[in-house]
């Protein structure tokens, strides 16, 4: 389990507790309340998903590098770093997964 994958347990938790609060506010006759306590269950609900499609990405990269020992020639994924994704194909991190980006990041960053 990453880190990731956790943190995103934890944020579906919240959301869950201040979906409860929204849903006794309801209940209880204050729609003021019940409508601002919906922004934090739509925000952790929104940090959830992102932190659960990282933990997606990190567990592909490890399987991509498991079999890149076995095949050298696979190809890399898509998309080959978030870094990349990020930044329209200008930057590349030194996750990448595209073996000439990769070296390319590190030169980089030697030179800074």
């Amino acid at each position: 389990m990453t880190p990731h994958r956790r943190t995103a347990r934890a944020c579906i938790l919240g959301a869950g507790l201040a979906a409860t609060t929204t849903v006794y506010a309801a209940s209880a006759g204050h729609p003021w309340l019940a409508l601002t306590a919906t922004y934090p269950v739509l925000l952790l609900t929104w940090c959830a998903r992102q932190y659960h499609a990282a933990h997606h990405r990190i567990l592909a990269e490890h399987e991509w590098a498991r079999r890149r020992v076995v095949d050298p020639t696979i190809r890399p994924l898509s998309p080959c770093c978030l870094l990349a994704t990020h930044s329209g194909g200008a930057a590349h991190d030194d996750r990448c997964t595209d073996t000439f980006w990769r070296i390319v990041a590190h030169t980089w960053k030697d030179r800074q």
